[in-house]
């Protein structure tokens, strides 16, 4: 009987000492892009003016699992921003922006006030074929330093035609191609607040116009300082600089 309760009492000590380890702490990886409904940020431009960007819902954009955001006030019909997405998709490793709208709309503008400006005085219509693969890679997950990656690198073919007759129509392409790198990790002050861990990422821009064997190329940079659990924080392109003034993370 005395052996019986001494081996009781045994494993009870066992079990209440058991019951006060403290279990090792899960480690949270960083949210590095905020993507819940209601998450948003408003941005100041270099010359004053505000705008917003808001998390709406997550099956508006009619393209598989992509998330939906909504610009107030709206971004203007000729302003092309292609790190400023309506939709994006976001997995395990990888940031994708939807940029088939961005793209249709360079074609339309740009490309057709190059047209215009070649063939004066005569209508031009210019026609897209369908485009395969419309996604730019913003990062890849996680950021690091030494980051660098193939963000877009797209190739449109389409037609230019003159007076709408199929004897005066000129096959074109354009060829997209965006280049990311993380040049580096600094802190950074914004009317929103001040951020230690901030990833500086430069995008160089670079677009290939091809018609009737002419060749022009644009390029252009733009650089974002990018923070994990927050989001852009600031941006930096040819029209100046634009910081984030506040933000709310849901």
């Amino acid at each position: 009987m005395r052996l019986l309760l001494l081996t009781i009492s045994s494993v009870w000590l066992l079990l209440a000492c058991g019951s006060d380890e403290i279990p090792d702490p899960t480690e949270t990886k960083p949210n590095y892009f905020p993507d819940a409904i209601g998450s948003k940020w408003v941005y100041r431009n270099a010359d004053g003016s505000e705008w917003t960007r808001e998390v709406i819902d997550r099956n508006g954009s009619q393209v598989g699992d992509y998330l939906t955001f909504n610009y107030y006030p709206s971004t203007a019909e000729t302003e092309i921003d292609f790190l400023s997405p309506t939709f994006f998709s976001i997995n395990e490793n990888q940031i994708l922006f939807d940029v088939e709208k961005q793209i249709d709309r360079y074609i339309h503008t740009d490309l057709l006030t190059l047209a215009k400006d070649e063939f004066q005085g005569l209508e031009v219509d210019v026609t897209l074929e369908p485009i395969s693969d419309p996604n730019l890679f913003f990062f890849q997950i996680p950021l690091t330093i030494t980051s660098q990656w193939s963000a877009l690198n797209v190739s449109v073919n389409g037609n230019i035609t003159l007076q709408n007759l199929s004897l005066l129509k000129f096959p074109f392409n354009v060829h997209f191609l965006i280049e990311g790198k993380v040049v580096s990790e600094e802190s950074i002050e914004t009317p929103a607040g001040r951020f230690e861990t901030t990833f500086k990422v430069n995008y160089n821009i670079k677009i290939m116009h091809t018609v009737l064997s002419n060749e022009v190329l644009t390029r252009s940079d733009q650089i974002i300082w990018y923070v994990p659990h927050v989001g852009m924080v600031k941006i930096e392109n040819e029209n100046g600089v634009t910081e984030l003034t506040e933000y709310i993370v849901k």
